[in-house]
């Protein structure tokens, strides 16, 4: 990506006129702008966006939430030049840390910096929060995600799956027999049939999504499913490794939407199938309930590994 986000642009173009100066690890770096905004002390929790530049090419861009450590957790810590930089921020401020990198072998550099002898590191501070902020941001957090999932007795999980079970064979039947009516086709070659249209807006990346899913062959045998589970299936979309069917076909779904997807080889598993349930060049039906949605704070999203 050639273009710089308009974020950092104006620190690029200003980089070249500030003062470089040297954080205690030894890496240089320069600050752009310095606000009036809260300063970052031990405990606190910074909310900033950061980006990793190959010169003037982005090569990464992310937004992170970490909690600054006291003086003796750094003493017992190898030395951090983004805590020792955020160390220097405030609310607001800006700096690019110049991460050299002429001393490594091409091969040991990252994806994006080879022949690089330089990453250059943008941050920008958008937040700062104390540990309480922090701790009610979770909390809050919590009691949503508990409030929006689906709990299931034995009894229900047991009719439920016969209830899903019975659905998704009498479809496959349908469909190998080519009397079912209204599938539409994407341009990808993924092909759904809607059952109950749902309400409000679709799925978007970033929000906690919660569904259920019955996923079996074309000859209706059943390979996967989240009915027989005591939850239902929940995860941030955009942030959960799934097919390209999947990811393409939830950009469609809504609350209390039921449809069911006929994913192709090639937006599945492909030629290698998903050993020992899923054979080679397999299509794929899921039947998909989608059941809830809520969009979490970006603290949350940012604090979370694989979120």
């Amino acid at each position: 990506m050639r273009i710089l986000s308009c974020l950092f642009l104006a620190l690029v173009l200003l980089s070249g006129c500030k003062k470089e100066q040297k954080l205690p690890s030894g890496y240089k770096y320069v600050q752009h702008t310095k606000s009036s905004g809260s300063a970052l002390k031990a405990g606190d929790f910074a909310y900033y966006r950061f980006q990793l530049r190959n010169g003037d090419s982005v090569v990464a861009s992310n937004f992170q939430l970490i909690q600054i450590p006291d003086s003796a957790q750094m003493k017992q810590m190898p030395q951090n030049p983004i805590f020792e930089a955020l160390l220097r921020m405030k609310e607001k401020d800006s700096i690019t840390i110049f991460v050299p990198l002429d001393t490594l072998k091409e091969e040991q550099k990252p994806e994006g910096f080879k022949g690089a002898k330089l990453m250059y590191y943008d941050m920008v501070v958008k937040d700062v929060l104390t540990t309480a902020e922090m701790q009610k941001v979770f909390t809050d957090f919590q009691k949503n995600a508990e409030s929006k999932g689906k709990k299931r007795s034995p009894e229900q999980m047991k009719s439920e799956l016969a209830r899903a079970k019975a659905f998704t064979e009498n479809i496959a039947r349908e469909y190998k027999a080519g009397n079912l009516k209204g599938i539409k086709t994407t341009q990808s070659g993924l092909k759904y049939l809607v059952h109950e249209p749902g309400s409000g807006p679709t799925f978007k990346n970033d929000d906690i999504v919660y569904l259920d899913y019955y996923g079996a062959l074309t000859d209706g045998t059943m390979f996967d499913n989240s009915f027989e589970r005591d939850a239902d299936f929940s995860f941030p979309m955009g942030r959960q490794p799934l097919i390209p069917g999947w990811v393409e076909g939830l950009a469609l779904v809504k609350k209390g939407m039921k449809v069911t997807f006929f994913i192709p080889s090639n937006l599945g598993y492909g030629e290698q199938g998903s050993p020992p349930k899923i054979p080679g060049n397999s299509e794929l039906i899921f039947y998909i309930e989608g059941n809830n949605s809520f969009t979490p704070s970006p603290y949350v999203l940012a604090g979370q590994p694989g979120m």
